[in-house]
């Protein structure tokens, strides 16, 4: 008897040590996380989670430890009482109900967390069909382009880069600068940019960075359902028709150079499959002959000091090829928690995540600064976008995400083109716009959901706004399914 006793003292220990950590989970994901969504989740799963990066795990153990200790220290007592020189101390209301107790408590733990990881919007998202994409969905492959002129094409997604690290005075949120050579750049006579005339609003579907550099690349969002056939080398959205396809068909070098590993994500499948890029990462330097020292090193591949080196080494020889060329750039440093600091990066600012921003920011301007001393530079355009938001919700004092913008830079684009009035837009319209800002004429000015907004054309944000462009792209599409996945073949 006092066996079967003692196991159910364990049994129910172990319970309140999982109700506190689904507790202290939610909370967690609430506070540092709040842009995370299920849908990500479930792309990730789908897609594998190969070389997938540990430490920000381990960061979040580090961080809630001793938040779960407190709580299951309480918890314990509440339930099992307390000894203090051999007399028992409890509240008889909860030892006497415990059982029930501990039922309601894993069952609310429980729910907070899937609440907090967006699953019960999901679930009623992917059970809800619409006819959104359908209805405006412009498929590429079928739009005629034509180009009066064949710009090189560089392209950098910055990761978690917004618009919020300006200075209030620019129209951010910080007191002091953390990136005054990213806002310089936007104010650069050949650019335009989201501090002068586009703002950048983020789309959940393009919260995470593969989601961010398909929606950019494809003009229509990643979209993920349980139970899919996920994202495969041999088939990655089969029906959708890339930048990198539209590129490769008209003559361009495509070139793909991630400090990130690009297994992760499936981002290695994606850039395969739509315009067969010459992809350099941590496991393809060996192939270039580019050395790396243990100093180049980050927590996920390489850092972004020596993506911009390669960057420079590859250019010199590509630019030479008889074909324009297109570069795409993937940066690593900003990823959160916290960022990666190396011996190159500044130390201006009291906290790392700040450093991390102002040392990206030197990078990419010093980069910009030498492609303009180049020979070919009069003939290539540069687009510089954040991948999403930062995921390092309470680093932006818990503002909105829709009250946010992802940060976006067109320097150079054909015949110095400009936009004639303000615009709103989402990362479905880089792919026309960097297709005009580029030499394309686009019949109709649209690719995919994307609007070119060199055009007088409405994009679906000015259309229908922010909050009804999410809820309808979010919803279940069997024309995604069957146009973008090729799910009935």
């Amino acid at each position: 008897m006092k066996n079967k006793e003692k196991k159910k003292k364990i049994i129910s220990n172990i319970l309140v040590f999982i109700i506190a950590l689904l507790f202290i989970a939610s909370f967690y994901i609430k506070k540092n996380l709040a842009l995370v969504n299920f849908e990500e989740i479930v792309y990730y799963l789908n897609s594998g989670l190969s070389n997938s990066d540990n430490s920000s795990i381990f960061i979040a153990i580090k961080e809630c430890l001793p938040y779960l200790i407190v709580l299951f220290l309480l918890l314990y007592i509440i339930f099992n009482g307390i000894k203090i020189k051999d007399k028992l101390y409890s509240i008889k209301y909860f030892t006497n109900y415990k059982k029930i107790y501990i039922v309601i408590l894993l069952v609310l733990s429980l729910g907070l967390l899937l609440n907090n990881l967006n699953l019960f919007e999901y679930l009623i998202n992917i059970n809800t069909n619409s006819e959104f994409i359908e209805n405006n969905y412009i498929d590429p492959k079928d739009t005629n382009i034509t180009f009066n002129k064949k710009n090189n094409l560089i392209f950098i997604v910055v990761e978690s880069l917004e618009s919020s690290f300006f200075t209030k005075e620019q129209g951010g949120y910080w007191n002091y600068e953390i990136i005054p050579e990213l806002y310089n750049l936007t104010k650069d006579k050949d650019s335009i940019s989201n501090s002068n005339s586009i703002t950048m609003k983020m789309l959940r579907g393009a919260s995470f960075t593969t989601g961010s550099v398909v929606t950019n690349t494809t003009g229509i969002p990643l979209k993920s359902n349980l139970g899919g056939k996920g994202f495969t080398s041999s088939s990655y959205m089969p029906g959708s028709y890339a930048l990198g396809d539209l590129l490769k068909d008209n003559g361009y070098y495509n070139e793909l150079i991630s400090a990130s590993n690009t297994t992760f994500g499936g981002l290695k499948d994606y850039y395969k499959n739509h315009g067969n890029f010459e992809i350099i990462d941590i496991d393809t330097l060996n192939k270039y002959n580019l050395k790396m020292t243990s100093d180049d090193k980050g927590r996920w591949g390489f850092n972004d000091k020596y993506l911009f080196e390669i960057a420079k080494k590859r250019l010199d020889i590509i630019s030479k090829k008889e074909e324009p060329f297109d570069l795409q750039l993937i940066t690593i440093d900003t990823h959160f928690f916290d960022g990666f600091i190396g011996n190159y990066s500044e130390t201006k600012h009291n906290l790392q995540y700040e450093n991390a921003y102002a040392t990206t920011s030197k990078l990419i301007n010093d980069f910009v600064n030498w492609l303009k001393e180049q020979p070919y530079y009069k003939d290539t355009t540069i687009v510089i976008v954040g991948d999403h938001l930062t995921m390092q919700s309470n680093f932006i004092n818990d503002s909105e995400y829709k009250d946010r913008s992802v940060y976006n830079c067109i320097i150079n684009p054909v015949n110095n083109m400009k936009i004639n009035k303000d615009r709103k837009v989402t990362a479905l319209d880089t792919y026309p716009t960097i297709v005009a800002s580029i030499g394309g004429i686009i019949k109709g000015n649209k690719l995919g959901l994307g609007i070119n907004i060199f055009s007088e054309e409405k994009t679906l944000i000015e259309e229908y706004g922010l909050k009804k462009l999410d809820n309808e792209l979010k919803k279940n599409s069997k024309y995604y399914k069957n146009k973008i996945l090729k799910e009935d073949r």
